[in-house]
């Protein structure tokens, strides 16, 4: 491991979703299970995506399996939701994606 400064956040940003990106990359480098503060901010922000597109998957499941309440706005509103939420899984696809290649291009530059 190579000596990294790592910049203290103000209080006022502690609860931030980057301080809390952070907090957890520094405790993965801390116990060795990252190569640098990037990868292990990369190997944070993959598993935050994972865990939303798990969430974004459930609920995408759980709206399909449903049946139609014979309500018009109901359905309208379910079938509205249905096309966001695989878009967001869509996106979140791509986040995912990046991230991987990011990660590949953060080994290859320090391997």
């Amino acid at each position: 491991m190579t000596e990294t400064i790592i910049p203290l956040r103000p209080r006022s940003e502690e609860h931030s979703a980057l301080a809390r990106v952070d907090v957890t990359a520094v405790e993965l480098l801390a116990r060795g299970q990252a190569a640098s503060l990037q990868a292990a901010r990369t190997q944070v922000i993959l598993i935050n995506l994972r865990g939303h597109r798990d969430q974004m998957t459930a609920l995408f499941a759980d709206l399909r399996a449903r049946e139609p309440a014979g309500d018009v706005q109901i359905d309208t509103a379910n079938a509205g939701l249905v096309a966001a939420i695989n878009h967001g899984v869509v996106q979140i696809d791509l986040f995912i994606a990046r991230a991987q290649l990011l990660m590949a291009e953060t080994a290859q530059s320090s391997g």
